[in-house]
């Protein structure tokens, strides 16, 4: 039997006034109907290392309908495990969880299938916390007691600043090995270090993670470049091997667009994901998505470009859309990005090099602006002007067309001419019609027939971007 350590008020630093007022509420309402409340997770990690948590998550020894009994804002959710979600203004949700235990394991020997497809016992709080993922992540905070519940040895790792999985991390991540990718973000994200079983069982057990689910593997490379620290965390995904698994393709750019004199700090990507951190450090908007996207795809355009011309090859508008979808979507389909965002951003990237040149008339710009990928293309645009040093100009130039009102049609100079006033009644559109049908001969019947319309040829569209549109020289 575990002997959990027990910290009262005095021997922590969590303060209820840190905590949202809408969670401490979910919390005192569990524990005055006679059940378990707690603060668990990430939540109790970040306000015992001092930091504003991202999220609350409760707790609770209450089953899910039980909650639901208890709180009229609730929706039960989820197949595997339910979920309560407790929802309150402003679109704030509170998600709160019935303890769970980790499943007993099979066969634990090498080649043994061990990969988690169900997760859905209940538990008690102890082995709620033995089933999570690192020490770090284990403690629970007692709202009745204001106590924090450590079962894993949480506290001495978070005082270390080391990351440890709970458990053999053989085992954990063999079961889920999203794991791995949470451990690189954790320990780069905190600054801490991976204990050495962790980082060898990474290494040893990185191919397993493209048995994972796409979209969580997708959701997870998401979070991490919305994050405070994408650069040490890229650079940790490359040194254990899984950024190698995930995308093959920017392992092989960040090889090719790496500066021999300024070494890895001279490579492109690296460079956009230290002007993303400068970004996120000025508490700027996160950037949307496919914003995030087009900085992995990026480097890949680049590169594919630079190997063109190289050869003697040149790049005009029908190479670069080719080499745009041979290079995104063989990814987008591993990783099951969506085509919308997919389309926006080879688009984004498609006029990016547009925006560099002297704006040719006003319409020109009403057109680009019109676009819906140009904010897609303008974000990326600035952060590779942040990344290279170059480009400032035509990025100022760009924000003030955005933020000045443009007047979508100049308007005439004639004085308005007054209408004539009309002195008979102007003939129906039908009557005019059967007058012409009595007019016409018997002899010759076409005359009365309707016009075929004459269809000619469509018009092409004309392309915003000139032929002789190059990515050169843009690293």
């Amino acid at each position: 039997m575990i002997s959990p350590v027990i910290k009262s008020r005095s021997e922590h630093p969590i303060s209820r006034s840190r905590i949202d007022p809408d969670v401490i509420k979910v919390l005192y309402r569990l524990h005055n109907a006679g059940f378990k409340g707690y603060l668990v997770g990430g939540s109790v990690r970040d306000l015992l290392l001092g930091r504003k948590p991202k999220d609350f998550d409760v707790g609770t020894d209450a089953h899910p309908h039980q909650v639901k009994r208890l709180f009229r804002n609730c929706r039960i959710i989820g197949r595997r495990f339910r979920l309560a979600h407790i929802f309150f203004s402003g679109g704030k949700t509170i998600e709160v969880s019935t303890f769970r235990k980790r499943p007993e394991p099979a066969d634990s020997s090498e080649g043994v299938d061990l990969l988690l497809t169900e997760d859905n016992t209940f538990g008690t709080p102890v082995e709620d916390a033995l089933r999570r993922d690192f020490t770090i992540n284990g403690m629970f905070y007692d709202i009745a007691t204001y106590s924090v519940i450590d079962n894993v040895s949480g506290l001495t790792d978070l005082h270390d600043q080391v990351l440890r999985v709970i458990g053999d991390p053989d085992i954990r991540f063999r079961e889920d090995p999203v794991r791995m990718l949470r451990a690189v973000e954790f320990a780069a994200r905190l600054d801490f270090t991976l204990t050495l079983d962790t980082y060898d069982a990474i290494v040893r057990h990185r191919k397993e993670i493209s048995r994972s689910s796409a979209p969580r593997v997708t959701e997870e490379i998401l979070g991490i470049l919305r994050g405070p620290r994408p650069l040490a965390t890229f650079r940790l995904l490359r040194e254990v091997g899984l950024l190698e698994i995930l995308l093959p393709e920017l392992v092989a750019a960040i090889a090719a667009h790496t500066d021999p004199d300024a070494g890895e700090d001279g490579t492109l990507f690296w460079k956009y994901l230290a002007a993303l951190e400068e970004r996120a450090a000025r508490a700027q908007r996160t950037p949307d998505d496919t914003v995030l996207l087009g900085l992995l795809f990026l480097p890949l355009a680049f590169s594919a470009i630079s190997a063109r011309i190289k050869t003697g090859g040149k790049v005009e508008n029908a190479d670069l859309l080719l080499l745009l979808e041979d290079i995104v979507n063989p990814i987008a389909l591993r990783l099951t990005l969506p085509n919308a965002a997919m389309h926006t951003v080879k688009q984004a990237i498609f006029i990016l090099g547009k925006l560099d040149e002297p704006i040719r008339s006003a319409a020109t710009a009403r057109r680009l602006l019109a676009r819906n990928y140009f904010s897609t293309a303008l974000e990326l645009f600035k952060i590779h002007a942040v990344a290279t040093g170059r480009h400032q100009e035509a990025v100022t130039r760009w924000e003030k067309l955005r933020l000045a009102p443009v007047d979508p049609e100049p308007r005439g100079t004639r004085e308005p001419v007054e209408p004539e006033p009309r002195t008979a009644r102007a003939p129906a559109a039908h009557e005019t019609a059967a007058k012409v049908s009595e007019e016409a001969s018997p002899e010759s019947p076409s005359s009365a027939a309707p016009r075929r319309r004459r269809r000619g040829k469509k018009r092409p569209v004309k392309s915003d971007i000139p032929p002789d549109f190059r990515f050169q020289d843009q690293t």
